[in-house]
Protein backbone atom coordinates (compact mmCIF):
# COMPACT_ATOMS: atom_id res chain seq x y z
CA UNK A 1 0.00 0.00 0.00
CA UNK A 2 2.88 2.40 0.72
CA UNK A 3 4.30 1.93 -2.76
CA UNK A 4 0.93 2.39 -4.41
CA UNK A 5 0.26 5.60 -2.50
CA UNK A 6 3.64 7.10 -3.32
CA UNK A 7 3.34 6.08 -6.97
CA UNK A 8 0.01 7.87 -7.25
CA UNK A 9 1.50 10.97 -5.59
CA UNK A 10 4.53 11.07 -7.89
CA UNK A 11 2.41 10.51 -10.98
CA UNK A 12 0.34 13.54 -10.04
CA UNK A 13 3.39 15.66 -9.26
CA UNK A 14 5.22 14.89 -12.48
CA UNK A 15 2.31 16.32 -14.44
CA UNK A 16 3.10 19.69 -12.85
CA UNK A 17 6.84 19.77 -13.63
CA UNK A 18 8.36 22.30 -15.97
CA UNK A 19 10.83 20.87 -18.47
CA UNK A 20 13.85 22.84 -19.73
CA UNK A 21 14.34 22.98 -23.47
CA UNK A 22 17.22 20.87 -24.85
CA UNK A 23 20.33 22.90 -25.71
CA UNK A 24 20.76 23.98 -29.31
CA UNK A 25 22.38 21.28 -31.40
CA UNK A 26 21.88 18.54 -28.80
CA UNK A 27 21.14 15.04 -29.96
CA UNK A 28 17.46 14.22 -29.87
CA UNK A 29 16.10 11.50 -27.62
CA UNK A 30 13.44 8.96 -28.58
CA UNK A 31 10.50 10.51 -30.37
CA UNK A 32 7.46 11.08 -28.20
CA UNK A 33 3.83 11.53 -29.01
CA UNK A 34 2.52 15.04 -28.48
CA UNK A 35 1.60 15.28 -24.78
CA UNK A 36 -2.01 15.70 -23.92
CA UNK A 37 -3.10 18.56 -21.68
CA UNK A 38 -3.21 17.72 -18.00
CA UNK A 39 -5.25 19.26 -15.23
CA UNK A 40 -5.00 23.01 -15.02
CA UNK A 41 -3.66 23.17 -18.57
CA UNK A 42 -0.21 21.74 -17.69
CA UNK A 43 1.09 19.25 -20.29
CA UNK A 44 0.87 15.62 -19.19
CA UNK A 45 4.04 13.51 -19.31
CA UNK A 46 3.98 10.72 -21.92
CA UNK A 47 4.41 7.19 -20.60
CA UNK A 48 7.55 5.15 -21.20
CA UNK A 49 5.60 3.12 -23.73
CA UNK A 50 4.63 6.29 -25.62
CA UNK A 51 8.27 7.38 -25.57
CA UNK A 52 9.34 3.99 -26.90
CA UNK A 53 11.86 3.79 -24.05
CA UNK A 54 13.05 0.60 -22.35
CA UNK A 55 14.19 1.89 -18.95
CA UNK A 56 15.76 -1.45 -17.98
CA UNK A 57 18.54 -0.75 -20.48
CA UNK A 58 19.63 2.14 -18.24
CA UNK A 59 19.82 0.04 -15.03
CA UNK A 60 22.75 -2.13 -13.95
CA UNK A 61 22.75 -5.00 -11.44
CA UNK A 62 26.34 -6.24 -10.82
CA UNK A 63 25.27 -9.48 -9.14
CA UNK A 64 24.26 -10.84 -12.54
CA UNK A 65 27.60 -10.09 -14.25
CA UNK A 66 30.65 -12.27 -14.85
CA UNK A 67 33.73 -11.43 -12.76
CA UNK A 68 36.70 -9.79 -14.50
CA UNK A 69 40.06 -8.45 -13.32
CA UNK A 70 41.32 -4.88 -13.02
CA UNK A 71 44.59 -3.58 -11.58
CA UNK A 72 45.92 -7.13 -11.71
CA UNK A 73 43.98 -8.61 -8.79
CA UNK A 74 40.79 -6.55 -8.28
CA UNK A 75 37.72 -8.69 -8.99
CA UNK A 76 35.16 -6.55 -10.79
CA UNK A 77 31.49 -6.95 -11.66
CA UNK A 78 30.24 -4.48 -14.24
CA UNK A 79 27.27 -2.24 -13.41
CA UNK A 80 27.14 0.24 -16.32
CA UNK A 81 29.39 0.60 -19.37
CA UNK A 82 30.20 3.00 -22.20
CA UNK A 83 27.66 3.12 -25.01
CA UNK A 84 25.11 5.29 -26.80
CA UNK A 85 22.24 6.35 -24.52
CA UNK A 86 20.28 7.78 -27.47
CA UNK A 87 19.91 4.56 -29.48
CA UNK A 88 18.77 1.01 -28.65
CA UNK A 89 21.61 -1.22 -27.57
CA UNK A 90 22.82 -3.77 -25.01
CA UNK A 91 21.55 -3.52 -21.45
CA UNK A 92 23.81 -1.28 -19.36
CA UNK A 93 25.86 0.10 -22.28
CA UNK A 94 24.63 3.67 -21.82
CA UNK A 95 27.48 5.82 -20.47
CA UNK A 96 28.29 8.68 -22.83
CA UNK A 97 31.41 10.02 -21.09
CA UNK A 98 32.62 7.29 -18.71
CA UNK A 99 34.10 3.92 -19.59
CA UNK A 100 32.74 1.67 -16.86
CA UNK A 101 31.18 1.63 -13.40
CA UNK A 102 31.88 -1.58 -11.44
CA UNK A 103 32.08 -3.17 -8.03
CA UNK A 104 35.74 -3.90 -7.19
CA UNK A 105 36.76 -6.47 -4.58
CA UNK A 106 40.21 -7.28 -3.20
CA UNK A 107 40.25 -10.63 -1.44
CA UNK A 108 41.65 -11.03 2.10
CA UNK A 109 45.42 -10.53 2.17
CA UNK A 110 45.40 -9.52 -1.51
CA UNK A 111 47.55 -6.81 -3.09
CA UNK A 112 47.50 -5.17 -6.51
CA UNK A 113 50.69 -4.31 -8.37
CA UNK A 114 51.78 -0.68 -8.37
CA UNK A 115 49.74 0.49 -11.40
CA UNK A 116 50.28 3.54 -13.61
CA UNK A 117 47.32 3.69 -15.99
CA UNK A 118 46.28 6.15 -18.73
CA UNK A 119 42.71 6.53 -17.42
CA UNK A 120 41.40 8.27 -14.31
CA UNK A 121 39.73 6.24 -11.55
CA UNK A 122 37.36 7.00 -8.70
CA UNK A 123 37.09 4.53 -5.80
CA UNK A 124 34.69 4.50 -2.85
CA UNK A 125 35.37 2.02 -0.04
CA UNK A 126 32.14 0.34 1.04
CA UNK A 127 33.52 -2.16 3.55
CA UNK A 128 36.72 -3.73 4.77
CA UNK A 129 40.12 -2.29 5.66
CA UNK A 130 43.32 -1.86 3.75
CA UNK A 131 46.02 0.44 2.53
CA UNK A 132 46.58 2.56 -0.57
CA UNK A 133 50.01 3.77 -1.67
CA UNK A 134 51.68 5.48 -4.61
CA UNK A 135 55.12 4.01 -4.06
CA UNK A 136 56.13 6.91 -1.79
CA UNK A 137 53.18 7.69 0.50
CA UNK A 138 50.39 5.56 1.95
CA UNK A 139 46.81 6.03 3.18
CA UNK A 140 44.72 3.80 5.45
CA UNK A 141 41.47 2.59 3.90
CA UNK A 142 38.17 1.93 5.65
CA UNK A 143 34.47 2.35 4.95
CA UNK A 144 33.64 5.85 3.65
CA UNK A 145 37.05 6.68 2.16
CA UNK A 146 36.97 8.06 -1.41
CA UNK A 147 39.92 8.15 -3.80
CA UNK A 148 40.54 10.07 -7.02
CA UNK A 149 43.43 8.59 -9.02
CA UNK A 150 44.27 10.88 -11.98
CA UNK A 151 45.76 9.48 -15.21
CA UNK A 152 49.35 8.21 -15.01
CA UNK A 153 49.48 8.49 -11.21
CA UNK A 154 50.76 5.28 -9.62
CA UNK A 155 48.52 3.53 -7.08
CA UNK A 156 48.42 0.19 -5.30
CA UNK A 157 45.87 -1.45 -2.96
CA UNK A 158 46.52 -3.86 -0.10
CA UNK A 159 43.82 -5.71 1.87
CA UNK A 160 45.24 -5.84 5.39
CA UNK A 161 42.54 -8.25 6.63
CA UNK A 162 42.99 -12.01 6.61
CA UNK A 163 39.28 -12.82 6.65
CA UNK A 164 37.32 -9.88 5.15
CA UNK A 165 37.11 -8.57 1.62
CA UNK A 166 37.93 -4.97 0.72
CA UNK A 167 34.83 -3.89 -1.21
CA UNK A 168 34.70 -0.76 -3.38
CA UNK A 169 32.77 1.01 -6.12
CA UNK A 170 35.09 1.92 -9.02
CA UNK A 171 34.55 4.33 -11.91
CA UNK A 172 36.92 4.43 -14.90
CA UNK A 173 36.96 7.48 -17.19
CA UNK A 174 39.14 9.71 -19.34
CA UNK A 175 40.86 12.33 -17.20
CA UNK A 176 40.41 16.05 -17.73
CA UNK A 177 43.24 18.25 -19.05
CA UNK A 178 43.25 19.93 -15.61
CA UNK A 179 43.76 16.61 -13.76
CA UNK A 180 46.11 16.77 -10.78
CA UNK A 181 49.35 14.82 -10.59
CA UNK A 182 48.70 13.13 -7.25
CA UNK A 183 46.24 10.89 -5.48
CA UNK A 184 43.44 12.70 -3.62
CA UNK A 185 42.02 10.76 -0.65
CA UNK A 186 39.02 11.93 1.42
CA UNK A 187 37.26 10.68 4.54
CA UNK A 188 33.71 11.31 3.31
CA UNK A 189 31.96 11.30 6.74
CA UNK A 190 34.19 14.24 7.72
CA UNK A 191 33.08 16.36 4.76
CA UNK A 192 30.66 19.19 5.57
CA UNK A 193 27.18 19.14 4.10
CA UNK A 194 27.22 21.09 0.83
CA UNK A 195 23.51 20.80 -0.03
CA UNK A 196 20.27 20.54 1.88
CA UNK A 197 16.77 19.93 0.54
CA UNK A 198 18.11 19.48 -2.99
CA UNK A 199 15.18 18.22 -5.07
CA UNK A 200 13.02 18.42 -1.93
CA UNK A 201 14.81 15.99 0.38
CA UNK A 202 18.38 15.20 -0.70
CA UNK A 203 21.31 16.23 1.50
CA UNK A 204 24.76 15.97 -0.06
CA UNK A 205 28.45 15.85 0.68
CA UNK A 206 30.51 17.15 -2.24
CA UNK A 207 33.36 14.64 -2.58
CA UNK A 208 35.19 15.63 -5.79
CA UNK A 209 34.70 18.52 -8.23
CA UNK A 210 36.52 20.69 -10.77
CA UNK A 211 38.66 22.01 -7.89
CA UNK A 212 40.16 18.49 -7.75
CA UNK A 213 40.95 18.35 -11.45
CA UNK A 214 37.62 17.16 -12.86
CA UNK A 215 36.03 18.95 -15.81
CA UNK A 216 33.99 22.07 -15.13
CA UNK A 217 30.48 20.95 -14.27
CA UNK A 218 31.67 17.42 -13.41
CA UNK A 219 31.10 16.26 -9.83
CA UNK A 220 30.93 13.28 -7.49
CA UNK A 221 28.76 13.51 -4.35
CA UNK A 222 27.49 11.22 -1.64
CA UNK A 223 23.75 11.88 -1.32
CA UNK A 224 21.52 11.03 1.65
CA UNK A 225 17.77 10.43 1.65
CA UNK A 226 16.20 10.14 5.09
CA UNK A 227 13.47 7.60 5.98
CA UNK A 228 10.01 7.87 4.40
CA UNK A 229 11.18 10.48 1.89
CA UNK A 230 11.22 11.00 -1.86
CA UNK A 231 13.32 13.20 -4.15
CA UNK A 232 11.58 15.54 -6.55
CA UNK A 233 10.94 13.96 -9.98
CA UNK A 234 12.72 15.84 -12.76
CA UNK A 235 14.35 15.10 -16.11
CA UNK A 236 17.67 15.90 -17.83
CA UNK A 237 18.38 17.14 -21.34
CA UNK A 238 20.59 15.42 -23.93
CA UNK A 239 24.29 15.75 -23.17
CA UNK A 240 23.73 15.27 -19.43
CA UNK A 241 25.15 12.17 -17.77
CA UNK A 242 23.81 11.57 -14.24
CA UNK A 243 24.45 8.24 -12.51
CA UNK A 244 22.94 7.11 -9.18
CA UNK A 245 24.58 4.14 -7.40
CA UNK A 246 23.02 2.84 -4.18
CA UNK A 247 25.69 2.00 -1.60
CA UNK A 248 23.61 1.07 1.46
CA UNK A 249 22.33 -2.50 2.08
CA UNK A 250 18.71 -3.38 1.53
CA UNK A 251 16.28 -2.10 -1.05
CA UNK A 252 15.06 1.31 -2.16
CA UNK A 253 12.84 2.18 -5.13
CA UNK A 254 13.65 4.16 -8.28
CA UNK A 255 11.16 5.98 -10.46
CA UNK A 256 12.08 6.21 -14.15
CA UNK A 257 9.31 7.84 -16.12
CA UNK A 258 6.07 5.94 -15.67
CA UNK A 259 7.64 2.84 -14.09
CA UNK A 260 9.10 1.79 -10.73
CA UNK A 261 11.98 -0.58 -10.13
CA UNK A 262 13.57 -2.05 -7.01
CA UNK A 263 17.03 -0.68 -6.21
CA UNK A 264 19.11 -3.05 -4.07
CA UNK A 265 22.66 -2.36 -2.90
CA UNK A 266 25.22 -1.70 -5.69
CA UNK A 267 22.49 -1.14 -8.30
CA UNK A 268 22.96 1.94 -10.48
CA UNK A 269 21.01 3.73 -13.15
CA UNK A 270 21.75 6.40 -15.71
CA UNK A 271 19.01 9.01 -15.98
CA UNK A 272 17.87 8.65 -19.62
CA UNK A 273 18.94 11.98 -21.19
CA UNK A 274 15.77 12.53 -23.19
CA UNK A 275 14.58 15.80 -21.65
CA UNK A 276 11.18 14.14 -21.19
CA UNK A 277 11.61 11.31 -18.66
CA UNK A 278 11.48 12.11 -14.95
CA UNK A 279 13.49 10.22 -12.35
CA UNK A 280 13.31 10.06 -8.56
CA UNK A 281 14.63 8.00 -5.63
CA UNK A 282 12.22 6.74 -2.96
CA UNK A 283 13.11 5.62 0.56
CA UNK A 284 10.08 3.65 1.72
CA UNK A 285 11.64 2.69 5.04
CA UNK A 286 10.46 4.52 8.16
CA UNK A 287 13.66 3.92 10.13
CA UNK A 288 16.58 3.58 7.69
CA UNK A 289 18.62 6.26 5.91
CA UNK A 290 19.70 5.48 2.34
CA UNK A 291 22.85 6.71 0.56
CA UNK A 292 23.78 7.02 -3.11
CA UNK A 293 26.96 7.91 -4.99
CA UNK A 294 25.94 10.66 -7.41
CA UNK A 295 28.16 11.11 -10.49
CA UNK A 296 27.24 13.86 -12.92
CA UNK A 297 28.46 15.78 -15.94
CA UNK A 298 26.41 18.36 -17.79
CA UNK A 299 26.29 19.32 -21.46
CA UNK A 300 29.22 21.34 -22.77
CA UNK A 301 28.39 25.05 -22.23
CA UNK A 302 27.98 27.40 -25.16
CA UNK A 303 31.04 29.57 -25.89
CA UNK A 304 31.29 32.29 -23.25
CA UNK A 305 28.62 30.71 -21.02
CA UNK A 306 29.16 29.52 -17.47
CA UNK A 307 29.26 25.72 -17.00
CA UNK A 308 25.99 24.12 -15.99
CA UNK A 309 25.53 22.98 -12.42
CA UNK A 310 23.15 21.08 -10.23
CA UNK A 311 20.39 23.05 -8.62
CA UNK A 312 19.05 22.67 -5.14
CA UNK A 313 21.84 23.59 -2.78
CA UNK A 314 19.74 26.27 -1.09
CA UNK A 315 18.02 26.39 2.24
CA UNK A 316 14.75 24.69 1.36
CA UNK A 317 12.58 27.74 1.89
CA UNK A 318 14.67 29.11 4.76
CA UNK A 319 15.19 32.40 2.95
CA UNK A 320 18.91 33.19 3.09
CA UNK A 321 21.40 30.46 2.25
CA UNK A 322 22.19 28.20 5.19
CA UNK A 323 25.61 29.24 6.61
CA UNK A 324 26.18 25.64 7.76
CA UNK A 325 26.61 24.49 4.16
CA UNK A 326 30.16 24.38 2.80
CA UNK A 327 32.19 22.92 -0.06
CA UNK A 328 35.46 23.18 1.84
CA UNK A 329 37.11 19.75 1.71
CA UNK A 330 40.19 20.61 3.79
CA UNK A 331 39.23 18.82 7.01
CA UNK A 332 38.28 15.62 5.15
CA UNK A 333 41.36 15.41 2.90
CA UNK A 334 43.72 12.75 4.21
CA UNK A 335 47.44 13.44 3.95
CA UNK A 336 49.62 10.54 2.91
CA UNK A 337 52.17 9.07 5.32
CA UNK A 338 55.72 8.17 4.24
CA UNK A 339 55.66 4.61 2.94
CA UNK A 340 57.72 2.28 5.12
Amino acid sequence: MRRIAITVLITALTCLGQEPAPPAGAAAGPAAAAPAAGRGGAPARPSNEQLGLDIDRFIGYPSAKTAHLSHGTLLTHSILRNGDPYKPGPQGNVLEYRKELVTATLLPGGETPLSTLPDAFFFYVKSGEGRLDDGKKSWDLREGVAILAPPNVAHRFLNTSRDKELSMIMLQFTGAPEAKNELIVRDVPKLPWCEENAHWNNASRCVFSAADGLLQGERIYLVMLRPWAVSQPHSHVPGTEEIWTKVTPGNAVMLLGSELRDMPENTAYLVPPTGTLDHSNLNLSKDKTEWWIYIARGPAPAPGAAPGGRGGRGGGGRGNANPNLSRDTTSATIAGKPLK
